[in-house]
């Protein structure tokens, strides 16, 4: 008995060894917070092409703000969770840029202050996290165990933990408490401590400078053209930080007001 023609065809099954696989990664991927996706294409474990697609996820900020009174126009709180307290300030400043408005000076000095607290917050959050990418998990969780110190230490200024909605235009909700500095300096201790434990687990450990040594790196121009600040604008060679180049109105009123006293004005 004769198969029919198209069954006794030969199936030619491509060599898996020279397949390239196109896979579409996200955007309700866990790591992206399904704010973009990735069209990838993979040879074997590498991936000669990528391509991103970003801003998939809108999260109606505009909308809130035309609905909104100005008090609840502060759609930055969840832009950045690890340090919602700066991105307050970020908004606030904007639009008292624009409407002519300052800040009372205990004000600016207590946002001066969460700022930084928010700062440091978002430096444990990201170290951690870096290390645990590269296999160094202890490092994560101890990270995360200094995290929490500044957030009880956010919670008790703001009432929340992640989304913080503690600024005003022209002002804060409320004031610090009045056992901030205690509270500060009892978490700049323990988290001192766990830095300290962190710095003596990664510094010199072969495996993880191995890996992170001489990866990633970017050029100048492309470091001003995607917008980096801070750390990474810094790694990349331009010696910029924002808090000296564009202090905060305070810090300008009275550096002026320092240098025209010590000239005489």
């Amino acid at each position: 008995m004769s198969l029919p023609a198209r069954w006794a065809q030969k199936i030619e099954v491509p060599d898996s060894a020279e397949e390239v696989m196109e896979i579409q990664m996200g955007p309700s991927h866990p790591a992206s917070h399904g704010t973009i996706k990735f069209n990838l294409k993979l040879d074997g474990e590498t991936h000669p092409r990528l391509r991103r697609r970003s801003r998939l996820s809108p999260r109606a900020f505009e909308k809130m703000c035309e609905q909104g009174t100005g008090p609840r126009c502060f759609p930055t709180r969840r832009l950045n969770y690890a340090s919602p307290c700066i991105n307050n300030v970020g908004f606030a400043l904007a639009v008292e840029r624009l409407l002519g408005i300052e800040a009372p000076e205990r004000c600016e000095y207590a946002r001066m202050i969460m700022s930084e607290v928010s700062r440091i917050t978002d430096h444990l959050t990201c170290l951690g996290m870096s290390a645990s990418e590269v296999g160094a998990v202890t490092v994560a969780f101890y990270m995360m165990e200094a995290r929490e110190l500044l957030y009880d230490l956010v919670e008790a200024v703001t009432g929340a933990r992640l989304t913080v909605s503690w600024c005003r235009v022209g002002g804060l909700t409320h004031d610090l408490p009045p056992d901030f500095a205690d509270r500060w300096q009892s978490a700049r201790k323990n988290i001192e401590g766990v830095v300290d434990d962190c710095d003596k687990l990664l510094s010199r450990n072969r495996v993880f400078i191995d890996r992170m040594s001489g990866i990633g790196l970017m050029s100048q121009k492309n470091a001003i053209s995607y917008g980096l600040t801070g750390p990474l604008l810094r790694a990349a060679g331009i010696e910029y930080d924002v808090r000296k180049g564009k202090p905060l109105p305070l810090l300008r009123s009275r550096q002026f007001r320092n240098s025209t006293r010590r000239e005489g004005r």
